[in-house]
């Protein structure tokens, strides 16, 4: 065996509502989202036995979406997990807790890769099967391009020839709790999912127009104002972000990046940043069709 390489993408989303509480205890969702260049790296090699080890400024849980990954499918698959011991190892940079969904990403990289390694050849419907039970977000990962995605995130339609976009994308130092976000999450005014995949759908027709402005005044997140009524620095990163810019900035998922969709212009956003924003991780990314990431820091992150 030779060594393998995968990117797990981060994602973005453009729209983001709740649709309902499910018997489960999770939350019916209805979201539009697009990967972006920010990339976990993930590199398996031979190894005597299968092990994990994760690289990078944050300190990952033991119990983690790659290790529930390789249980499940040693479960499934064990004489062929121990036939086939490897080690993982997982180059972050794609900040925990930011709303961008990088440990749903490295679980279904972790997929693709060893359905491959292990020769195996499941097929799509047996590999999101798989990642919906280890986590709500990994099935999203196992497509490409945009997507629109249902239910508690595990039912999802790719959305076809839609334009790159450029994104300015700004996260705090802290993490942000899902748990606690979606459990503060009110029912009173939410949309049904006809009216979610209306307001789709005309975000996707300007989207393929490349209208921005238009895009802009259609972006939601449903999970703002909790994540913002629970974390105020995040409101004021925001309120500092649109007055200096003149342009709208969305959270992304139900973390702390905060987003604003850019023109092509290259233009920075902020040349000299108040002390709040330069504590933030500062990137200039674009939609992931298969380019280059590129990240800047302010301050000392």
């Amino acid at each position: 065996m030779e060594k393998i390489k995968e990117l797990a993408p981060a994602k973005i989303n453009l729209f983001l509502e709740i649709t309902g509480k499910r018997p489960d205890g999770y939350h019916n969702i209805c979201s539009l989202v697009e990967k972006v260049n920010i990339f976990d790296v993930i590199e398996i090699f031979p190894a005597p036995k299968t092990s994990v080890e994760f690289k990078g400024p944050w300190k990952i849980p033991e119990v983690n979406t790659v290790t529930k990954t390789l249980n499940e499918l040693s479960f499934l698959l064990p004489d062929v997990a121990r036939k086939k011991p490897f080690k993982i190892v997982v180059n972050k940079k794609i900040p925990p807790g930011s709303g961008l969904g990088g440990a749903s990403s490295d679980a279904a990289a972790i997929l693709k890769a060893l359905n491959k390694l292990w020769d195996i050849d499941l097929d799509k419907k047996s590999l999101v099967e798989i990642a919906a039970r280890i986590g709500s977000d990994v099935p999203l990962f196992l497509y490409e391009g945009p997507c629109i995605i249902e239910g508690r995130g595990d039912v999802v339609y790719p959305v076809e020839k839609l334009p790159s976009l450029m994104f300015e994308l700004f996260v705090p130092e802290f993490q942000i709790s899902t748990k606690e976000v979606y459990g503060n999450v009110s029912f009173e005014n939410i949309s049904d999912l006809t009216q979610a995949h209306l307001r789709i759908k005309i975000l996707i027709s300007m989207w393929r127009s490349l209208n921005i402005e238009e895009m802009e005044k259609l972006l939601f997140n449903r999970l703002e104002e909790v994540t913002l009524r629970i974390n105020k620095e995040i409101a004021e990163i925001i309120q500092v972000l649109e007055v200096s810019s003149g342009r709208r900035f969305m959270l992304t998922g139900s973390g702390g990046g905060v987003y604003a969709i850019e023109k092509r212009d290259g233009r920075t956003l902020l040349m000299n940043p108040p002390e709040i924003i330069r504590r933030c991780r500062h990137y200039k990314i674009e939609s992931y069709r298969k380019s280059s990431q590129k990240e800047e820091h302010h301050g000392n992150n």
